[in-house]
């Protein structure tokens, strides 16, 4: 929605790592660059996944995170999840996966996403929750976890 709009950028920057606030350029051109980034990121996600949903996650009506998901026939594809820099390590992104594994698994549809491979705190909850390589480029690493009862994720704690 385009009232998230505001929440869904500054999410955005601060996803981004640390670093891109450094760069050797007026602060306003930065701001332009980070919403023609977020802008961009936005319109690939709309054209690589026509389907699909694009979430804020709240806790007490507060917004504390992002949520993009494309469910077709094959799959429950997770396009993108954030979580706001004061929330993290709280167990929000664990719950949110945990979610969508066990409504996959009541679908019996695997779940699959893309990680950076540089993105190390993800891929050890990813791992964690019983996910697997799948394949691999470059950059990005494709995990999959399959929906089966030794797979069904526990309830959440």
């Amino acid at each position: 929605m385009e009232t998230d709009a505001a929440f869904r950028l500054a999410l955005f920057r601060t996803s981004r790592g640390p670093g891109w606030d450094q760069l050797p350029l007026p602060a306003d051109m930065l701001a332009q660059l980070m919403e023609q980034q977020f802008h961009a990121q936005t319109q690939g996600y709309r054209a690589a996944y026509p389907q699909a949903r694009l979430e804020i996650v709240t806790m007490n009506a507060e917004p504390v995170g992002r949520l993009a998901t494309q469910r077709d026939a094959d799959a429950l594809h997770l396009i993108d999840i954030a979580v706001v820099p004061e929330r993290r390590g709280q167990g929000i992104g664990g719950a949110i996966l945990r979610a969508l594994m066990n409504e996959a698994a009541a679908t019996g549809r695997p779940v699959t996403l893309h990680v950076a491979r540089d993105n190390l705190a993800a891929q050890r909850l990813y791992h964690r929750l019983g996910f697997a390589l799948a394949g691999a480029d470059e950059t990005h690493l494709t995990l999959a976890w399959p929906a089966g009862s030794a797979s069904t994720p526990v309830a959440a704690t």
